[in-house]
């Protein structure tokens, strides 16, 4: 861990030696370590330490980006020297948002030591008890264990200075039975809190069968999408929809629908970047404080995120959802929550008559149509038919091109209960989701594989 102390020290002596008009440094540290095992052996074992600060600058209206990956004074000097070199030959803006500041935050409260310094042995001490399990009703186990340590600093020469440190643990578990597996994950800021027998147990539930799986026709099916179905869907709207850039480029299904319902009344999406229950973030890559956004108000197209640059376009100031000054996708929401509803998840199961539960999707493409949000990807582990409210049987891998749009706009439930949804290891947010009954979902394509 390089600390605050060090960290902002670092960035704030770069600020004072710029001679550009305005200068923003963000650094970005993780120390990952990542374990993972097959067939009762670990075959993988790794600590990755990185590093990333990038230096942007303002002179004469020219902007310039440079990144470098030390603290090291000669290596930030040569990124600095980079970056007013690039604005030197970049041409000139207009409408450049002047720096935010003056705001100065530091904050560990999500930061676990037994976390951070998770000893090697703990991911084997972890799994006997799992492998025992697997081993006495006949599955095999493979998976991953991650643990991360995660620091993030900006500092500009508008008075920002922020830090904000944090550790996550997260395991995912794949069970295979026969022709079968099972797939569950879990997320959680303090590795004691991780609970892998309850993972395991969700795993084994959708795959120990003495059914082979079917395959079904293709067509349109009534669906029952369990968190990390949603969370892939709804991950896919904030990067196509929610955002002020596909706004601004009119690709968004938001733009010229603001106050119209666009999903049911049961769907109220946000963006909360300071809830507890998901991976909180104080700040964004500018050192702006994360606002709560609502972005589909009770089926209604509500709002979108902001940044300082097209916060200025809008004539709205920014909601603290700047990405990396590097990065060209414009603000994101990364902390996607779907409001809870009034039924437990088996009573959604109980009213379908017929069905398909969906434990997750794999290989989605949300960019065939974003004005209407037209999706295709395939089902994964763990999707059964559902007859008479009781999974029946096993399906096969099943394609589905659907639009995301004209899908929740057909909810039949959505459950009290909600889950977090992130991976440690891709550092891409997280969403906070629950289980979503749908009447109509179309599925294009289906495989002999399950």
């Amino acid at each position: 861990m390089i600390g605050h102390a060090r960290l902002l020290d670092e960035l704030k002596k770069l600020v004072k030696r710029s001679p550009a008009d305005a200068t923003s440094v963000c650094a970005d540290a993780e120390r990952l370590r990542v374990s993972r095992f097959a067939y009762e052996t670990i075959h993988q074992d790794l600590v990755q330490e990185s590093l990333t600060v990038t230096i942007k600058v303002v002179a004469n209206h020219r902007v310039g980006i440079a990144v470098t990956d030390t603290l090291d004074r000669t290596s930030l000097q040569r990124g600095l020297r980079a970056a007013l070199e690039i604005a030197r030959h970049a041409p000139p803006m207009k409408n450049l948002p002047p720096l935010p500041g003056p705001y100065e935050h530091i904050t560990l409260q999500d930061h676990d030591e037994p976390t951070a310094n998770a000893p090697a042995h703990h991911v084997v001490t972890s799994l006997k008890p799992l492998l025992r399990l697997c081993q006495g009703v006949g599955a095999t186990l493979a998976g991953s264990w991650v643990a991360s340590e995660e620091e993030m600093a900006v500092v500009n020469s508008n008075g920002v200075a922020c830090y904000a440190a944090s550790t996550v643990s997260g395991a995912k578990l794949v069970t295979m039975y026969r022709r079968l597996s099972g797939y569950a994950s879990g997320v959680e800021r303090h590795l004691s809190r991780l609970n892998l027998e309850e993972l395991l147990e969700r795993a084994l539930t959708q795959c120990l069968s003495r059914h082979d799986p079917l395959m079904l026709p293709t067509g349109t099916y009534e669906v029952i999408l369990e968190p990390e179905a949603v969370a892939e869907l709804v991950t896919w709207l904030g990067y196509i929809a929610f955002g002020a850039k596909s706004f601004q480029e009119r690709t968004s299904f938001l733009f010229g629908r603001i106050g119209e319902p666009v999903m049911a009344r049961s769907m109220t999406i946000t963006d909360e970047g300071n809830d507890p229950e998901g991976l909180r973030q104080p700040f964004d890559h500018e050192g702006v404080p994360k606002q709560r956004v609502t972005l589909i108000d009770r089926g209604a197209a509500s709002g979108i995120v902001y940044d300082t640059t097209y916060g200025l376009l809008y004539g709205h100031p920014s909601t603290g959802h700047a990405q990396p000054p590097d990065q060209t996708d414009g603000p994101l929401p990364t902390h996607l929550f779907l409001a809870a509803g009034t039924k437990r998840r088996d009573e959604l199961i109980r009213s379908c008559r017929r069905g398909l539960l969906i434990p997750r999707f794999h290989y989605v493409n949300g960019l065939l149509n974003p004005r209407e949000a037209l999706m295709t990807g395939l089902t994964r582990e763990g999707a059964w038919l559902i007859e008479d409210g009781v999974p029946r049987r096993p399906v096969t891998t099943m394609r589905f091109t659907q639009s995301v749009l004209e899908a929740f706009q057909h909810v039949l439930g959505v459950s009290k209960e909600r889950r977090l949804v992130a991976d440690p290891a891709q550092d891409a947010g997280c969403a906070v989701m629950p289980t979503v009954h749908l009447a109509k979902f179309r599925f294009t394509g289906r495989s002999e594989s399950a």
